[in-house]
């Protein structure tokens, strides 16, 4: 939670409204949560200073799910679940190729996203053909 959330203070309001500023600014407030979630944390946000009943932290904390999981994926994120598969099969080719330094390629992030960029960009199929013959299939981000 601290690596998404910065200056983490274990406060479950000063959170929630950290996560709601970064949702309202990368524009997934009102695709990740239903009206009543919305709602409910504009009411937490108004009124509640001190969370003390349990019923009212599993509200938050579900609230918080929802949240961290639509922030977490992002477009970078669908680059590298896209490009990895695609990295480690060029690099495993390579490497049978007699690169040696090849097996490095798939921890090279820069490497990971690139393939991801060229295969989304290149195909409007869900699969694509390696070199070596290998299909590799993509996942539908919906």
């Amino acid at each position: 939670m601290s690596l998404l959330v910065r200056r983490f203070s274990g406060n479950l309001i000063d959170t929630l409204m950290t996560l709601r500023r970064k949702a309202v600014r990368t524009g997934i407030w009102f695709r990740s949560l239903s009206l009543e979630d919305r709602i409910l944390a504009n009411l937490i946000e108004r009124h509640v200073k001190i969370v003390k009943n349990t019923t009212l932290a599993t509200v938050i904390a579900r609230i918080m799910g929802k949240l961290l999981v639509a922030v977490k994926n992002t477009f970078l994120d669908r680059l590298v679940m896209a490009g990895r598969p695609i990295a480690e099969a060029v690099a495993m080719k390579a490497y049978s190729y007699g690169n040696k330094e090849a097996l490095g390629w798939t921890q090279d992030l820069n490497y990971v996203k690139y393939m991801g960029l060229t295969y989304s960009s290149v195909t409007s199929e869900r699969t694509a053909r390696t070199g070596s013959g290998m299909m590799i299939m993509q996942e539908r981000m919906n």
